[in-house]
């Protein structure tokens, strides 16, 4: 049975509600990541969570450690999922609502473990990991998209008007770290699968300026619907 690992982002409160059993502090080859392992039980599984963007939420999507963060998750488990909030790229996306990609962009940052070797990865998204999760998440959503690409940006910042007008040609969702993770997964041969929270249109897709404080507010709400789903997909798996 493989070990499953959690990366929790915005919006993210469950590690709260689970019993932790063990807090597993790391240091990497990268130094620490964001946050300690917190090894504990849901949907009657162990698992490891991490929290992206530290443990009260303060490090900022440019600044968050992705090497250190992979490399301690993958002396621990097998397989990761990670829980992203993200934006609609096409006002056909319902918000709020839950979508599990099938492919990713990233052409402005991409990250790797090899510096100093010559290392090439296809990089992509596990389709067993895929399509387990959405098994457990048909029922329970009425609106999941289980096709399109997440396009990652850098951040801190949230996009311009003219950069969504062509980002959107590129995909349907758009987002700061989960790329990033799912590359750094297959240079060490862990599968990974994103379960995105859509928490917001981009910038100027419903002609309504962006609030980061609604983003937060709809991401703790669409958890609620997230958390249910991980529980039935570590139940039944």
């Amino acid at each position: 049975m493989e070990r499953i690992g959690i990366i929790g982002g915005t919006g993210f409160k469950g590690w709260n509600e689970f019993e932790i059993e063990e807090e597993i502090d790391k240091h990497t080859p990268w130094g620490s990541p964001s946050s300690p392992l917190y090894k504990g039980e849901l949907g009657e599984r162990t698992v490891f969570l991490l929290m992206r963007h530290g443990p009260d939420h303060t490090i900022p999507p440019h600044r968050i450690n992705h090497r250190a963060n992979i490399y301690a998750m993958q002396e621990e488990v097998e397989d990761i999922i990670g829980l992203c909030s993200a934006g609609a790229l096409g006002s056909e996306i319902k918000v709020p609502s839950i979508s599990i990609p099938d492919d990713y962009v990233n052409f402005w940052n991409p990250i790797t473990f090899y510096d100093e070797k010559i290392k090439h990865v296809t990089p992509g998204l596990s389709t067993k990991l895929r399509k387990d999760l959405i098994d457990s998440a048909e029922e329970l959503c009425e609106e999941l998209k289980t096709e399109g690409a997440y396009v990652q940006t850098q951040g801190p910042r949230l996009e311009t008007k003219a950069e969504i007008k062509i980002l959107k040609d590129y995909g349907q969702f758009i987002g700061m770290t989960m790329a990033s993770e799912a590359t750094l997964c297959k240079e060490v041969n862990l599968d990974y699968a994103g379960l995105l929270s859509v928490d917001n249109y981009a910038n100027g897709i419903e002609g309504e300026e962006i609030d980061y404080d609604e983003i937060v507010d709809t991401a703790e709400e669409n958890w609620k619907k997230v958390k249910k789903i991980l529980e039935r997909f570590l139940k039944e798996r």
